[in-house]
């Protein structure tokens, strides 16, 4: 008996399956696609896949540009700590001093003074919405924090409870019913 198993277990492995014309996995079906065709001939097929070797380049180099801006914005919040925004939150009534983008870096300054309705993080590219009223109509700024043309944010009053929602873009339709204090004036300067 034991000379019949170890005959047995020598022996040549059964053979695959026929694979021919006859069976239906013989060559992959036309809704398998490029995953079970290499499309070599095909003028689609090789334009798409240089275009997507174009663009694994970036994603590579992504984290290269993300801790340049890290870097960048870590050094600039340590020379002018009040443009990091964890100073004020949605809701707080501010008082922004900037320069007007058609005067320039070098012109004068003008200050609004409304309520913050959104904050949006994106490294050097944060930036917050205030919802003003200069002349009793509703005007809406977006200051890029970051930016040479602002030159400064102050609170001047925070609400009593912290608003729930992350933008507060329902204020849009009250704004009529808005009340801020008027913008101070820089020391030194007389109507």
């Amino acid at each position: 008996l034991r000379r019949a198993a170890a005959s047995a277990s020598t022996a040549p492995p059964p053979a695959p399956p026929d694979v021919g014309p006859t069976n239906p996995w013989a060559r992959p079906a036309p809704w398998l696609g490029a995953y079970y065709q290499l499309r070599q001939g095909d003028p689609a097929a090789m334009h798409n896949r240089e275009r997507r070797r174009g663009k694994a380049a970036p994603k590579r180099g992504r984290f290269i540009t993300q801790e340049v801006e890290r870097r960048e914005v870590a050094r600039r919040n340590v020379a002018e700590p009040w443009r990091d925004m964890k100073g004020f939150d949605r809701g707080d009534i501010l008082e922004v001093e900037h320069r007007p983008a058609d005067v320039g870096s070098d012109g004068p300054t003008e200050r609004v003074v409304g309520v913050c309705i959104a904050k949006h993080h994106r490294a050097l590219g944060s930036s917050f919405r205030l919802l003003c009223k200069p002349d009793d109509l509703p005007v809406e700024y977006q200051f890029a924090a970051y930016s040479p043309l602002l030159v400064s944010v102050d609170v001047r009053s925070r609400p009593r409870k912290r608003p729930r929602l992350s933008k507060l873009y329902y204020l849009r339709q009250r704004a009529s019913e808005l009340k801020f204090p008027e913008p101070r004036r820089p020391e030194g300067k007389r109507r």
